[in-house]
């Protein structure tokens, strides 16, 4: 953030904006049909020199990471209604609508192998940003949990709505044996032990 004459905080500045060029070159990229890019490549078509993006994020990785959470927490944040099958049917419809998308679901695959590789790569910067972004996810998902459920209820658990809602949209989007968006519906509702 830049000062304003007046010393205070102004929104945007040289940052900001360097953040918005990077990551609308990285997202071009994988429109494009990329399955990877390089520092090289976004630094050509984001006018940000390289050194400048290594300087920031590190590792293409961590770059590619930062650029996949921004995606998925605008394109999909999780909502809190109160209202938890309203609430898990809007984001498994918004998680099958991006992972349907070329962009969405190279960052779903972005996303898939920096966790994967925090396995053997604890500590690395992407690992930390992949472990941070699901934590943070965990985190919205339990709160809608505790605010949507009554007493009555028995409440999923953030682990079976990964299994039963989230799994499914994934494997579905890489192996295409079905639509992502196929019966999400009963997907929520298993989740929920309605099924």
């Amino acid at each position: 953030m830049t000062k304003a004459p007046d010393g205070r905080g102004r929104p945007g500045g040289r940052t900001a904006r360097t953040r918005q060029a990077v990551h609308a070159a990285v997202r071009e990229l994988f429109v494009e049909g990329r399955d990877t890019v390089s520092v090289r490549e976004v630094s050509e078509r984001s006018g940000v020199h390289e050194v400048t993006i290594y300087r920031r994020w590190g590792t293409v990785e961590s770059l590619v990471l930062d650029v996949a959470v921004t995606e998925l927490n605008e394109e999909s944040p999780f909502p809190d209604t109160g209202d938890l099958r309203s609430d898990l049917l809007t984001w498994a419809h918004a998680v099958a609508a991006q992972v349907k998308t070329r962009e969405g679901f190279a960052f779903f695959r972005a996303l898939a192998a920096t966790s994967a590789a925090g396995h053997t790569g604890a500590g690395t910067p992407a690992a930390t940003d992949a472990a941070d972004y699901l934590r943070r996810r965990t985190d919205q998902i339990q709160r809608a949990i505790d605010h949507g459920s009554t007493a009555d209820d028995e409440p999923p658990t953030v682990a079976r709505i990964f299994d039963l809602i989230l799994a499914p949209i994934y494997l579905r989007a890489i192996f295409g044996y079905d639509s992502p968006d196929a019966d999400l519906a009963e997907l929520v509702d298993r989740a929920l032990g309605q099924h």
